[in-house]
């Protein structure tokens, strides 16, 4: 019986029951639908980074193409700058630290040419290389390396810093053997 006191059948209840289970597997297809769609969307989004990364990459790697022919083309000047020193030596000081000088130049334009003629994941792999087997010369050359960088930066900074003064206030001096005179070219009273 129901509230109103009719008899209900069996089936009726059952309805109730059956259409529960049908909203249930709507549920459950559009839960289904909702996965697919965001595995599609993230799917999506991997390969765009991947396309982003990849890109990123390739302009780092010409970059560093770049940068280690100039580096090539340094080494080689600097080789061949210690080679004139080597020959200058040789000729009028000293023919043993000529030798020295001398090898350090063949060794220097070597490096040049190696680094020249190879790619940039080929060199990555030496150092890399290098690093494993030899820790502590290859911490020693990064503290060498940085040491250098910052001398260079610091100098680069002093020269900009004094390069602006100059242009800016450059007012000639006399120099002159009176204290007081020079005590006024220095701006002191």
């Amino acid at each position: 019986m129901d509230d109103r006191g009719n008899i209900q059948a069996p089936g009726n209840d059952l309805d109730g029951v059956g259409g529960n289970a049908a909203n249930a597997d709507g549920v459950s297809d559009a839960m289904s639908a909702i996965k697919r769609e965001g595995a599609e969307q993230l799917a999506a989004a991997k390969e765009q980074a991947q396309d982003v990364l990849e890109k990123v990459g390739d302009e780092a790697k010409s970059f560093a193409a770049d940068r280690k022919d100039v580096a090539s083309d340094q080494l080689g000047n600097v080789a061949d700058a210690i080679a004139s020193v080597a020959d200058t030596l040789e000729v009028n000081t000293s023919p043993m630290v000529a030798d020295y000088a001398r090898d350090l130049a063949d060794g220097l334009k070597q490096a040049s040419n190696s680094v020249k003629s190879r790619n940039v994941d080929e060199i990555v792999g030496l150092v890399q290389d290098f690093g494993r087997q030899q820790p502590l010369a290859f911490l020693g050359a990064a503290a060498l390396a940085g040491f250098v960088a910052s001398r260079f930066m610091l100098s680069s900074a002093e020269r900009t810093r004094t390069g602006e003064r100059s242009g800016s206030q450059a007012v000639p001096t006399l120099s002159t053997s009176d204290p007081e005179q020079r005590s006024l070219e220095r701006g002191e009273v």
